[in-house]
């Protein structure tokens, strides 16, 4: 009963902020009221793909949470003001891969106030895997020690930030390398998925415990907190698709870092449609079957 009503207060309270605030308003109300900051007027254009780059330099720190978007104009801004809102400490990180409708444009603009909020708007549609990694990457190199990936549609909760970066130094405990908000261990839960997705989101965290031999119980989840010293420690290839997150995980457990899982509640977007269509789920039953050749096939990569 009492997840229930936490449920509902969190269905609630998204509700009334969605209905008072529009997007671009909740952008400005965000820098707003989170304090008073310098305006940030220009941005950094990398040579590179031609990608744009909010401006540096950044304000130090520890916890830079990160999401990777395409065309999530709907619910970005609540994001951006919810996360900043939990820790002053906290920065937000955007990948976004030149969404058409607009949302990397709108963070640009927010980022010119905030100096907490950061934008990598890559050209093209790149997918989701190579955006988390690249936002993982630009975390390391501007000194963070703990990143934390969530979608960007409120399927995850910001408020569980801090339960995921609690249990990355636990009192007494073993700091861990990573740890998964998990809708698949005792307490973990899912909001309003049809019976097809259960089915097979089990298959698929059946596969990466058994069959890639990855001791987690839910290895697709996208909510998670990485040590960044870890990325010092691993190199692909990875998968780039939305295997990528087996993917990490795989690598993680084969280098010797120490992985755990805090349950969450996980609810089906709201707003947006899901990116995830039968072509990336033939890429991603492809990506799986790829990493159990190198699980089990010694060389497997050298052979291809």
């Amino acid at each position: 009963m009492a997840e229930r009503g936490n449920e509902t207060r969190f269905l609630a309270g998204r509700s009334i902020f969605l209905k008072e605030m529009n997007p671009l308003r909740a952008l400005s109300t965000a820098s707003q009221t989170l304090g008073t900051f310098e305006h940030r007027s220009t941005v950094t254009i990398s040579t590179e793909n031609s990608d744009t780059r909010s401006a540096e330099p950044w304000p130090a720190g520890r916890v830079l949470v990160m999401t990777a978007t395409y065309n999530e104009h709907e619910s970005i801004a609540e994001i951006i003001a919810r996360v900043l809102a939990i820790d002053p400490g906290y920065q937000l990180l955007v990948v976004d891969d030149e969404s058409p409708d607009g949302t990397g444009a709108a963070v640009l603009e927010a980022t010119r106030t905030e100096p907490r909020l950061h934008l990598l708007g890559r050209r093209g549609r790149r997918g989701l895997g190579s955006a988390i990694l690249e936002g993982f990457q630009t975390a390391h190199q501007h000194g963070f020690t703990i990143a934390v990936n969530m979608d960007a549609d409120l399927s995850h909760d910001p408020d569980d930030i801090p339960r995921l970066l609690a249990a990355m130094d636990p009192l007494g405990g073993r700091p861990m390398d990573v740890v998964v908000g998990s809708r698949r261990v005792p307490g973990g839960r899912i909001v309003g998925w049809p019976i097809s997705r259960h089915v097979v989101s089990w298959l698929v965290n059946w596969f990466t415990r058994w069959v890639l031999c990855v001791p987690v119980r839910d290895g697709s989840a996208g909510f998670r907190a990485l040590r960044l010293t870890m990325l010092d420690r691993i190199s692909g290839p990875f998968e780039q698709g939305y295997a990528f997150q087996e993917d990490l995980l795989w690598h993680i457990h084969r280098a010797g870092g120490r992985i755990a899982e805090v349950p969450i509640t996980f609810t089906n977007r709201i707003e947006g449609a899901s990116k995830a269509g039968l072509k990336q789920s033939v890429e991603g039953m492809l990506a799986l079957l790829r990493m159990a050749a190198r699980t089990w096939i010694p060389g497997f990569y050298r052979r291809r």
